[in-house]
């Protein structure tokens, strides 16, 4: 890791991005303030429906009151959503300067069933978010993450709405740059550690591209691959080689989940969020790491409950597995 002098001059000698006029930046809030109406006509659709079907009846077998929870998920996220709407449309009626950069970002997503959702992110809360869950974890923070990570998402908000509007990314990863991979792995484990086939048992072997730099990565909440295929039409590719594995890598090499180092915090945090594993190999879930080699073997992992362990395994690339694929994702640097 560089001394923090030398990265306190790198980012003094940084070239300074252009500032985006007052018309420029009223015309990107306008486009967001319009991009929460068709989610909040869709969700007033819903409830609607509800209302007509009895879905917020109680039904036979079920707890007291389980009716009324139903409606009160379906009014919270129309509050939310008007919340968001009605603070955007004060700050475009203020008389204020707007500033350069917004630490959230809305963005309406068109599934394949041609349902829209609003999908909303917000940097201040995903870096408290995950600065606790490192914390929590015991790793160790570069004392310049927080304004590193916000330099990305302040360069790249064109970028990263576009990505949440095209494929649906509904969550994001922040992660730190220089990190050993061994240290890593031990603050990452989960249930009985790790499974090797193929590779070192110290980690010493596994080489991977870009990890020395801080990134965000927008992802699918979705359990499963194929569940993201369903929600999104996006193609996750399973029963591929290595090889193809490696092409798919080479021609979009930011747009997959690439790296073992980033499979391992994706993993503890979804773990942490809701209890449950999305690399499952019985559930088709089991990910190439195409940024990632052993050697000359081309490294994938994927959570096994059977022995309640994480594989990291490397094969030849002209090996594949039914279960194998990739995770679809976008990286920003």
């Amino acid at each position: 890791m560089f001394p923090e002098s030398f990265t306190q001059l790198a980012r003094q000698n940084k070239p300074e991005r252009p500032e985006k006029t007052q018309e420029e930046l009223r015309s990107a809030l306008e486009k967001n303030l319009f991009s929460l109406k068709p989610t909040i006509e869709e969700e007033a659709k819903k409830y609607k429906e509800a209302l007509e079907s009895d879905v917020f009846e109680d039904k036979e077998g079920e707890p007291e009151g389980s009716g009324e929870k139903r409606k009160e998920e379906i009014q919270n996220r129309i509050n939310s959503i008007i919340d968001r709407a009605s603070a955007i449309k004060e700050r475009l009626d203020s008389k204020e300067p707007l500033p350069q950069s917004s630490p959230e970002i809305s963005a309406t997503y068109t599934r394949p069933d041609k349902k829209k959702e609003t999908i909303t992110l917000d940097i201040e809360a995903k870096l408290e978010e995950f600065t606790d869950f490192y914390n929590k974890t015991k790793l160790d923070l570069p004392r310049d993450f927080e304004e590193t990570i916000k330099d990305i998402w302040e360069k790249n908000q064109t970028e990263i709405q576009e990505s949440i509007e095209q494929n649906g990314f509904d969550d994001l990863l922040v992660v730190p740059g220089n990190i050993s991979l061994q240290d890593l792995a031990e603050k990452m484990k989960m249930g009985k550690g790790y499974y090797f086939y193929q590779a070192k048992e110290d980690f010493s072997d596994v080489k991977s591209q870009n990890v020395d730099k801080p990134r965000i990565i927008l992802y699918h909440h979705a359990e499963t691959l194929p569940e993201i295929s369903k929600n999104t039409g996006l193609d996750i590719h399973l029963n591929i080689t290595g090889k193809d594995a490696i092409k798919l890598y080479k021609a979009n090499p930011n747009n997959y989940l690439s790296t073992l180092e980033d499979a391992l915090i994706l993993e503890r945090k979804y773990f942490e969020d809701t209890k449950k594993h999305l690399s499952d190999w019985n559930k088709k879930s089991a990910q190439w790491l195409p940024g990632s080699r052993a050697g000359t073997r081309l490294v994938y992992s994927y959570w096994n409950p059977d022995d309640d362990k994480l594989g990291v395994n490397a094969i030849d690339l002209e090996g594949r597995i039914d279960y194998l694929g990739v995770r679809p994702s976008r990286s920003f640097f």
